[in-house]
């Protein structure tokens, strides 16, 4: 079965004293990777999570979100960084100066608000258990996530299906088209050198005659490119089924039966066979469209 690249998970606790809340957030991508919105201190955490995603996903772009209620006071005690608190003062003086402003020291409660001015320290052990605890959220989210992908894998090959047997309709069509079409071009490739006088009692000359309207048939003739266009369709169901990572083939294989579709169109000399063959490419590129979001 195919999977999906979009989905959806979030997994929320409350650990200690602290609600916290993590959700995933999958679309598509050519490759595997991820964007990591978690508060800093969490390096542990974030290496987990991408470790944890890796096994499971194999394409799509992933954002991570970290959600916390409350601070982080909940697993430790407050810490002022001294210098870092001096610092924003002067940049803002400076700024005052630069601008021609008149210099103003910010108030305490707008100093205490910049980053990492005040940090919270936690015993180790509590800390490795809340971060235990978060990437078990994570991996909830995740079992989430991954579900959503299924179930949007499953509409989307019934999507594909449906439209891989409107190609082979067409191909029946098109063989159906293409059944004496050689022999009627042939024939009248005779009449147009009986008319212009080219007979001729010569067994020589009426050996190369028939030589050059087979060669120019063997131009003409699309039965490779239709079986080939059968295997691909065939191989394409069997990807679908046997493999749940199997987008990159997909796509490849798209390219190959337009590439089919196209020598058919320009070989075939045929108005209902061109006709066809618009309907087939359009019917291809649909699939495309679909197996985009397949992972």
């Amino acid at each position: 079965m195919i999977i999906s690249m979009t989905g959806y998970g979030r997994a929320e606790q409350k650990i200690g004293e602290i609600n916290v809340v993590i959700e995933l957030r999958a679309v598509n991508s050519r490759f595997l990777e991820f964007i990591m919105r978690l508060p800093r201190g969490y390096e542990a955490v974030e290496d987990a999570t991408r470790t944890h995603l890796q096994s499971i996903l194999s394409r799509g772009r992933v954002t991570v979100t970290m959600n916390m209620a409350t601070d982080q006071s909940g697993i430790g005690m407050p810490k002022l960084d001294e210098k870092l608190l001096v610092h924003y003062q002067q940049i803002a003086n400076k700024s005052g100066q630069v601008l021609g402003l008149k210099s103003e020291s910010l108030s305490l409660s707008e100093l205490l608000r910049f980053p990492d001015v005040i940090t919270y320290m936690s015993d180790a052990d509590d800390q490795v258990k809340f971060n235990t605890a978060v990437l078990s959220l994570v991996k909830e989210a995740a079992d989430q996530l991954q579900s959503m992908r299924l179930r949007e894998g499953e509409l989307l090959e019934q999507a594909i299906v449906d439209q891989l047997n409107k190609v082979v309709e067409i191909t029946h069509k098109i063989q159906s088209e293409d059944d004496g079409r050689l022999e009627i071009i042939a024939e009248k490739m005779r009449k147009k050198i009986a008319d212009v006088g080219l007979e001729t009692n010569s067994q020589v000359e009426e050996k190369r005659i028939e030589q050059e309207i087979v060669l120019w048939s063997d131009k003409l003739d699309i039965t490779e490119e239709l079986t080939r266009l059968d295997a691909h369709v065939q191989h394409f169901r069997e990807l679908m089924v046997d493999n749940g990572d199997a987008g990159k083939r997909l796509n490849f294989l798209l390219q190959e039966m337009n590439r089919e579709a196209n020598t058919i169109g320009s070989k075939a000399n045929s108005t209902p066979i061109g006709h066809a063959v618009v309907e087939l490419k359009n019917e291809i590129e649909r699939i495309r469209e679909q197996v985009q979001n397949v992972q």
